[in-house]
């Protein structure tokens, strides 16, 4: 099971269109299949399998076919989730799900195939980078595997059968995130069947590896997700994601997951572990997770999928300044992509590593470095820190030439495990693969956001009633033939997100921030002005 699935698949979980309009079919509503896909929407997905595959022998149908495949993917079944989709691909792929299988095929080393499907995704949509950068890595695949005689790999021997990952520094030992606990079947967290991830320590023994295991106390660890944790300010601190839950009633199948926050603590004077208190940004139906701090406390790097990202999860970085975490900063875009990127750690010299799934890579998560702050370009660290599965939570030691990581590569203990890296003695620090150009500036340059209220395939104008007592409403004929109604335009996250309440809480459920610069790149031409399109329209005798 894939870390990151875990944390934030709450969030990332969105249905395609086209699964979404079989879904709505009266037709399929009901029996088997509509008990397998309320247990897909809870991301029971082991029970969901079962359930699907009972009707994909009853018919051969690819909406079930797919289904079965994200299924799959989301255990971190990959064999399987190929097999699958490529019974659904004997009929035309949706455009996402062929980058998807491209993605299953790179990471199950079917390069020759992956290349094919890549291809074909690029072709289909060419407004998301992603399958270029993938297709200019499988081009030049030799050059990541040019330093794996430099690098020693071990895995730890503190990792269990379960989720092991997140490896932090702490004061003669390390932290991690951990599923590792035997618990009884009711207290499992039904998609891995495991125990909720909690955090342990391990002390150095006397050759300086990890030895005894210990869990940190309930002040810490709740009954839901603690994920990982980085230890600062002289081991002083902690900032640690943490699951929040929302309870819809005193039954346990009743609690619904909310969203991933950051939680802080700090030391008592007995050494123990203060109450941790969450780190807020504002009020939004969104995720931050995976913190790194700089060592002065100044700065907070992490991963979300607030509104006005580049694409699934992007990263951030907050500024401490009169004892509280300021308004999040986008990293911008040459560090995020159309994907995923998460799990940040910066070295004192504030050099960014961090994994991405939206550059080229291997397949998966691959692992980069990014020098904040220069013109330096971002590097993959190549094989054999990077595989063709998910490489992740690097971190690095101060004194630079070792440090931790996870993956869930073959040949570990569990789904995910932590391994121990070191450069060779006398080597020079190797040359790793240019990936793209970052400065991430002192002062960004302003962006402007606006709230997308809805989309449709429908071409005639929304009624009046609609848009109720919202005026100067934009309608932008997408390229894609979607038309797209647009609200207001904001500068700064902090403005556009208290406008994005104010326009749900009037009926607009589905209303979500974007940035105006985008539309330029999905519409035909610029935003038309509803109230005169009104008058046009009705010339042409359409009621409004």
């Amino acid at each position: 099971m894939k870390a990151f699935d875990i944390l934030f698949i709450a969030f990332l979980f969105l249905l395609p269109p086209v699964i979404k309009a079989q879904q709505n079919d009266q037709g399929r509503a009901g029996g088997k299949l509509q008990r397998a896909e309320a247990l897909y929407i809870k991301m029971d997905f082991i029970n969901a399998i079962n359930l699907y595959e009972k009707i994909a022998q009853e018919r051969d149908d690819q909406f079930i076919q797919l289904r079965i495949a994200s299924s799959y993917k989301n255990i971190g079944d990959l064999p399987s989730a190929e097999e699958w989709y490529r019974k659904a691909s004997a009929k035309e792929l949706p455009v996402q799900n062929q980058f998807e299988y491209a993605e299953i095929l790179m990471s199950n080393g079917k390069y020759e195939e992956a290349l094919e499907w890549y291809k074909l995704h690029a072709q289909n949509a060419p407004d998301d980078s992603r399958s270029v950068k993938k297709l200019a890595a499988l081009a030049n695949l030799s050059d990541y595997y040019k330093h794996e005689d430099i690098y020693t790999i071990t895995p730890l021997n503190i990792n269990s059968p379960y989720s092991d990952f997140g490896a932090g520094f702490m004061e003669n030992g390390i932290i991690f995130a951990s599923a590792r606990e035997e618990v009884a079947p009711g207290k499992r967290y039904k998609r891995t069947n495991s125990a909720y991830l909690d955090l342990y320590q391990s002390i150095y023994d006397e050759e300086g590896n990890p030895g005894q295991v210990t869990k940190l106390p309930k002040s810490i660890n709740t009954r839901y997700h603690e994920g990982p944790a980085v230890i600062y300010d002289n081991g002083e601190k902690m900032i640690f994601t943490r699951n929040s839950i929302e309870a819809k009633s005193d039954k346990e199948e009743d609690f619904q997951t909310i969203r991933f926050q950051l939680f802080q603590t700090h030391k008592a004077e007995n050494g123990s572990w203060n109450e941790p208190a969450p780190i807020s940004f504002g009020d939004g139906d969104y995720s931050v997770g995976h913190a790194a701090a700089s060592q002065d406390g100044k700065l907070l790097y992490f991963s979300s999928n607030m509104p006005g990202g580049e694409g699934g999860t992007d990263l951030y970085v907050s500024q401490y300044a009169d004892g509280v975490w300021g308004a999040p900063k986008n990293l911008g875009d040459k560090i995020n992509t159309e994907g995923n990127e998460m799990f940040p750690f910066v070295t004192q010299d504030s050099i960014l590593y961090f994994s991405s799934d939206g550059k080229g890579g291997l397949g998966g998560l691959d692992i980069y470095r990014a020098y904040l702050y220069s013109e330096r370009t971002i590097e993959n660290l190549g094989s054999p820190i990077n595989s063709g599965k998910d490489d992740f939570a690097f971190v690095l030691h101060e004194e630079g030439n070792w440090g931790y990581f996870s993956s869930n590569r073959p040949g570990g203990m569990g789904d995910d495990d932590l391994y121990h890296f070191s450069v060779k003695p006398s080597e020079p620090e190797p040359e790793v693969i240019a990936e793209d150009t970052v400065i991430v500036e002192e002062k960004e340059p302003e962006k402007v956001y606006t709230i997308q209220i809805l989309a449709l395939l429908n071409p005639i104008t929304v009624h009046k009633s609609f848009l109720q007592d919202l005026r100067d409403v934009l309608k932008h004929d997408g390229k894609d033939g979607l038309h797209r109604y647009t609200y207001g335009e904001y500068t700064g996250l902090q403005d556009a997100l208290e406008k994005l309440e104010e326009i749900r809480s009037k009926g607009y459920g589905d209303a979500f921030l974007r940035l105006v610069e985008r539309y330029s790149e999905l519409s035909e031409g610029p935003g038309r002005d509803v109230d005169e399109l009104y008058i046009t329209e009705k010339r042409d005798n359409h009621v409004f």
